[in-house]
């Protein structure tokens, strides 16, 4: 089992499936109770969450849209007022439709921002101020490899990720030294409903499971700022990221064609 300072109280935002539900998992079997009191979850479905919160006494479910300021507020005095100000936040929140340039949309786009990066502002908004002023707590936003650089069919899904990680650097170097810790989270592929839409073969494709272990321990090592699996796929986008556009496009072209 084990033991984290700082994971009395954790709170998991998009953990009614995928990758949030099957790290509030990981967490309960990892962590023992002297270590971590409580997992507060929290989703737009209140079905859904109810379900997971079932599997254990130490699981408290909050239902929340991220796309509402004022319900995120409310969520946070709520989770403050019976549990204490978390300890370790990880946003996990996200939408994703594929978009293929024959079907580009504003309408489409704007729903990536309001979930993937507006929600994460409006989560980090009131949740910094608090940390902040009692000089502690951890921050995990899930971005993408998605991010780093364009790739086919996600003109919706990766500026929005290009972004996240964009701030969470940027929060990262003014945060040093206030007792705040910044994290970014970048998966690859992860079997979920959402890249189930795919039509595409995915490379090296995980499970929920999988990278919730990564996340896992990820967290556990205080000194990473980054956390992207699975290593081979992020050390070639990695490679992408420095390449010049005509290199990139022949590399990228190769990558998704696996």
């Amino acid at each position: 089992m084990t033991k984290h300072r700082n994971w009395q109280t954790i709170w998991i935002i998009g953990a009614s499936a995928g990758i949030g539900a099957a790290l509030v998992q990981k967490f309960i079997a990892e962590c023992d109770e002297t270590a971590l009191g409580r997992i507060i979850i929290s989703a737009r479905s209140a079905e859904a969450l109810q379900e997971i919160a079932l599997a254990s006494p130490r699981i408290a479910m909050v239902p929340l849209d991220v796309t509402d300021p004022a319900a995120v507020d409310q969520a946070i005095e709520l989770i403050e007022a019976e549990h204490g100000l978390p300890d370790l936040m990880v946003y996990c929140a996200g939408f994703y439709n594929p978009m293929p340039v024959e079907d580009f949309s504003r309408d489409t786009i704007a729903k990536h921002i309001s979930v993937n990066y507006q929600g994460a502002v409006n989560c980090l908004d009131p949740i910094l101020r608090k940390m902040r002023q009692r000089g502690s707590g951890e921050i995990a936003i899930t971005a993408s490899v998605a991010g780093y650089r364009g790739l086919p069919k996600a003109g919706a899904y990766g500026p929005t990720k290009a972004a996240l990680i964009n701030l969470c650097e940027t929060l990262r170097e003014e945060l040093a030294g206030t007792g705040v810790t910044m994290r970014v989270i970048n998966p690859g592929f992860v079997q979920t409903r959402m890249t189930a839409q795919n039509d595409f073969e995915m490379p090296y494709l995980q499970s929920p499971e999988q990278a919730a272990e990564f996340i896992f321990k990820g967290l556990r090592r205080n000194d990473d700022f980054e956390i992207a699996f699975p290593p081979p796929f992020v050390r070639q986008l990695k490679i992408g990221r420095i390449l010049p556009y005509r290199w990139y496009f022949k590399m990228i072209e190769r990558v998704m064609q696996k």
